[in-house]
């Protein structure tokens, strides 16, 4: 069994046939998927695709990029997480975390990435770490040329206790440093298709012990080599855990228990 810890089919990409895509899935072998939410209107769809299908849960949360025009809302919409993660279907916080590129392509007007912009991320983030350790749920962190900063921000929203919840840094990147400071502080690390094509990243996949590697496709995007130019599908997964096994000189077999039994661990599915 294979288990997809991030795709996003709650996005318009599978507004028309988000049913049959998770039949392909299941029929590839990926028996269980976490349907990643990032902001309150998606993560509403999370929860709603995760009660109809066996097999499928969600996450709640905000995504970095969706902070603009949050500032005066953050209790409001913490309440609203809040009464969402309660649904038995709701596995983690998140997509949640930091992200400092500036994108071309955006439904915001301004893209610029200020330093009140920067200081808006981490309080929006903050709030979802307080909120993980209260519900005792794992985090799906997302983390875009912030690697320090970002684990900085974890560490000072952690200080009271000194706990940090459990979770999985999204779509490894970065540096062997970063990663290395990642693995001592217990997360579980998630690597997607672009292992099929990015160097950078294969050389991190190298350095995950199994013991916290998972796979992940993040539906729709980061298709896999050989289909670039398609919609990634969840059953993609399958390519990323064929690839891991010949980077890491591993099995198949192997590949798939270790991920399987690491994702079941991590998010706690049944």
């Amino acid at each position: 069994m294979l288990i997809d810890t991030h795709c996003h089919l709650n996005f318009k990409a599978f507004n028309d046939d988000w049913r049959a895509v998770i039949g392909r899935a299941q029929k590839a072998g990926v028996r269980k998927m976490v349907v990643v939410g990032t902001d309150l209107e998606s993560s509403r769809r999370a929860v709603e695709i995760a009660n109809g299908v066996e097999g499928v849960y969600a996450t709640v949360g905000l995504h970095p990029h969706h902070c603009r025009g949050l500032k005066s809302r953050l209790e409001n919409i913490k309440g609203q997480l809040k009464i969402l993660a309660k649904n038995k279907k709701v596995v983690a916080i998140g997509e949640c975390g930091l992200d400092y590129h500036v994108y071309k392509q955006s439904e915001y007007k301004d893209v610029r990435l200020t330093t009140e912009l920067k200081n808006l991320q981490k309080r929006v983030w903050g709030m979802q770490i307080q909120l993980a350790k209260e519900l005792n749920l794992p985090m799906v962190i997302h983390n875009r040329r912030a690697d320090e900063e970002l684990l900085d921000t974890l560490e000072h929203f952690c200080k009271d206790d000194g706990k940090y919840p459990k979770g999985v840094f999204h779509c490894i990147s970065g540096s062997k440093k970063y990663l290395a400071r990642v693995l001592k502080m217990g997360f579980y690390v998630g690597v997607d298709g672009n292992v099929t094509y990015s160097q950078g990243v294969q050389e991190l996949a190298k350095e995950i012990p199994m013991e916290r590697l998972v796979i992940e496709t993040d539906s729709p995007f980061l298709t896999p080599k050989p289909y670039r130019d398609l919609r990634n599908e969840p059953k993609n997964v399958k390519i990323v855990t064929e690839f891991l096994g010949k980077l890491k000189k591993l099995t198949f077999d192997q590949i798939e228990a270790s991920t399987t039994r690491n994702a079941e661990a991590v998010f706690k599915l049944k």
